[in-house]
C-alpha cells in the first residue's frame, strides 16, 4: 500500500457485492470525514427478473430511480439513462460547494463512464479540486477505470485495505 492514498480508488467487488460501497460510506462517516457522491440502492420485485436500482445521494439523502421498468421477463440493460445524469448533476453540487467534502463516493464506475457520460465529469472535477474519490468498479469495467485513471488511480479488491486506505484521509474542510 502506497504511503499516500491514490486519488482515485476504486474498489473491486464481485456480483450481488455492490452494497458494500454503502457500507464503506457509513464507515467513513463514522471516522468524521465528510462525504458527498451516490451510492446504489437494489429493492427485490417478487415479480421481477432483477431488481429495482434507486440512487441515494449522500449529500442530501435524495432517492433517484435509475432502473426502467420494461416488464416481468425483460432482459438486458434497463438503465434510466436520463435518470443517471440527473443523478449526477445532484452529485456534482457537492463539488459546487464550500466547504468541499473530504471524499467523493460513488458506487460504480461503468460503461456509461468509461464511455465518457454518467459520473466521468464529476469524478474528473473532483480530482482537478483535490477532492479524493472511490468508486465501485466490476470485473467487466476494471481495465476501463484503469484507462481513465492512469497513474492517479488504484484498484483495490479487498475491502478491509480499503477502509485502511480511507483512514490515511484527514477530515480538511476543503474551502
Amino acid at each position: 500500500m502506497a504511503d499516500e492514498p491514490a486519488m482515485l480508488l476504486a474498489f473491486h467487488y464481485g456480483t450481488g457485492e455492490g452494497a458494500a460501497i454503502g457500507r464503506i460510506a457509513e464507515a467513513v462517516r463514522a471516522r468524521g470525514l465528510s462525504v458527498a457522491g451516490m451510492v446504489q440502492k437494489d429493492e427485490r420485485r417478487p415479480d421481477r427478473r432483477r431488481c429495482d436500482m434507486r440512487l441515494v445521494d449522500l449529500s442530501t439523502g435524495t432517492e433517484i430511480p435509475i432502473s426502467e421498468d420494461r416488464g416481468r421477463d425483460s432482459r438486458g440493460c434497463r438503465l434510466d439513462h436520463g435518470a443517471l445524469e440527473e443523478a449526477a448533476a445532484c452529485a456534482a453540487r457537492a463539488l459546487d460547494a464550500s466547504p468541499l467534502p473530504d471524499l467523493l463516493i460513488l458506487s460504480k464506475f461503468g460503461k456509461r463512464e468509461i464511455e465518457g457520460h454518467g459520473f466521468r465529469q464529476i469524478v474528473e472535477k473532483a480530482v482537478e479540486l483535490g477532492v479524493p474519490v472511490l468508486v465501485g468498479v466490476t470485473a467487466d469495467h476494471v481495465e476501463g477505470f484503469r484507462d481513465f485513471a492512469g497513474d492517479y488511480g488504484r484498484v483495490v479488491a479487498d475491502e478491509t485495505e480499503i477502509l485502511a486506505s480511507i483512514a490515511a484521509l484527514r477530515p480538511s474542510r476543503h474551502t
